[in-house]
């Protein structure tokens, strides 16, 4: 009797594995969609056997754990090559939306009112005494003010809402910080206990995944099961703590907030991730072409006030600036009040008493093919299309790095679901096995039972 209790308690082993096994089954085929899901495989292995008169007999099947499939070194591949895909992901989306508001070539962009601005004077040289030819000169000049102006505001305004998304990047981080710590806290609280927390390891896996998208970090896990993640070289997460980024201006004429660790306003090391994207847009693109653009504007209106001082308008007056005096960049740049007032004051004249002079009016005409930029190294138009060549170039190394880190990490990833993700075809075979062994374990039972029965019947 001894001996088919022995084999009653072998088969209610064989069905308690079995039916492991179909959960487990089950559930990697229910979340065969889930974003971010890593299949589970139930572990088995043979229980100890026990002595008996004719040797060691076995005495079941023992469910060992519920492991979670998942490749360490693939995880930490991806997340490396996601900080830099985010990072220059951003950069090519931002370069080509700066790009949009410098809109060349097209008829509104600077580059043609500039043209049109000398095209006018060239006009104008050709009749000194038209009112009409001086009219256009003043809307040209007004154009290529509004085209200055426009290009200072929208690349400001570009850098303010950079400054408003570097904020939320930042909350973004804390907020995952709190919840990967929280995560690490309720993982070894559970498998301290003996218990399986697969879901709880995807989860934080996630997270984890969000977190390389946003800023440079690398993450290890202990040998409690706990996560601690690092950002540029210090601690953002250890174990169940999480520590807080924050935005400090260290600067009034910075040009904008910088991440700080909130607990001592120590600068963060900010490496990689959308967050470098941003900073470096925002601190070094945007400010290289707006210092150009302002370099440009204050050239060119010195440049034409210069001969326009020394020239004769229609009144008989010298010494008239044509664009407003002491102009700092593109944010003021605009023409004089007295041109604005009266086009009439407008020089062409080299000298006075001459109505037919169109000394000056030539002389600003030629600046326009005039090496006055960079100690005379370069014309306006050589130094504002090297700006535009510049900014495609860099719009061009973007998109390029971005497509090419893209595609490691789409591998990577493929990798990682070949390895992780649910086969429904495996699955299927799986629970096939599972149902079958099932079916062999109940009928065990039922065996034992008869024969049980029978022993039973003879007593």
């Amino acid at each position: 009797m001894s001996d088919l209790l022995r084999a009653l308690d072998i088969a209610r082993r064989a069905l308690h594995a079995q039916q492991s096994v179909l959960n487990t089954t089950s559930n990697n085929i229910a979340n065969a969609n889930t974003e971010g899901y890593s299949r589970q495989r139930v572990n088995l292995s043979t229980s100890s056997p026990q002595w008996s008169p004719y040797g060691l007999i076995g005495t079941g099947v023992n469910v060992d754990s519920i492991e979670r499939i998942r490749d360490v070194f693939v995880d930490r591949q991806i997340i490396n090559e996601r900080q830099s895909f985010k990072q220059y992901e951003f950069k090519s989306d931002a370069l080509q939306f700066i790009e949009e508001i410098f809109n060349e070539p097209s008829d509104m962009g600077l580059s043609q009112m500039l043209k049109e601005f000398f095209a006018a004077f060239h006009d104008l040289a050709n009749d000194p005494d038209s009112t009409a030819a001086r009219t256009v000169v003043r809307e040209r000049a007004m154009m290529l003010s509004s085209g200055f102006k426009r290009l200072d505001r929208q690349l400001n305004d570009y850098r303010t809402h950079l400054n408003y998304e570097l904020q939320s990047q930042v909350d973004e981080v804390n907020r995952i910080a709190g919840e990967i710590a929280h995560l690490n806290e309720k993982i070894v609280q559970s498998e301290v206990n003996g218990l399986e927390t697969p879901t709880l390891r995807d989860s934080r896996d996630r997270l984890v995944d969000q977190l390389s998208g946003l800023v440079n970090i690398q993450s290890n896990e202990n040998e409690f099961g706990a996560v601690s993640v690092s950002v540029g070289g210090r601690f953002l997460v250890v174990e169940t703590s999480a520590m807080k980024l924050s935005t400090n201006v260290s600067s009034l004429n910075g040009p904008g907030p910088q991440v700080v660790w909130e607990q001592d306003g120590e600068a963060a090391n900010i490496t990689n991730g959308q967050m470098k994207g941003i900073l470096d847009i925002r601190d070094n693109n945007i400010t290289s072409y707006l210092d150009q653009v302002n370099q440009f504007a204050v050239s060119l209106a010195d440049s034409v006030n210069n001969l326009h001082r020394s020239g004769y308008n229609l009144n008989g007056d010298t010494n008239v600036d044509f664009f407003k005096s002491g102009i700092t960049g593109a944010a003021d740049f605009d023409l004089s009040a007295d041109v604005q007032g009266d086009v009439k004051l407008i020089a062409t004249a080299d000298a006075t008493g001459e109505p037919g002079n169109n000394g000056i009016a030539l002389a600003i005409a030629g600046l326009e093919d005039a090496a006055v930029m960079e100690d005379g190294q370069r014309s306006f138009d050589d130094f504002y299309s090297s700006l535009i060549s510049t900014l495609g170039a860099h719009t061009q190394e973007a998109a390029f790095l971005k497509d090419s880190f893209e595609l490691t990490v789409n591998k990577l990833e493929f990798t990682r679901e070949s390895i992780s993700g649910v086969s429904l075809d495996e699955e299927m075979t799986n629970l096939i096995e599972a149902q079958q062994a099932y079916t062999a374990a109940a009928r065990l039972v039922t065996t034992i039972d008869e024969m049980m029965q029978t022993v039973l019947d003879m007593v």
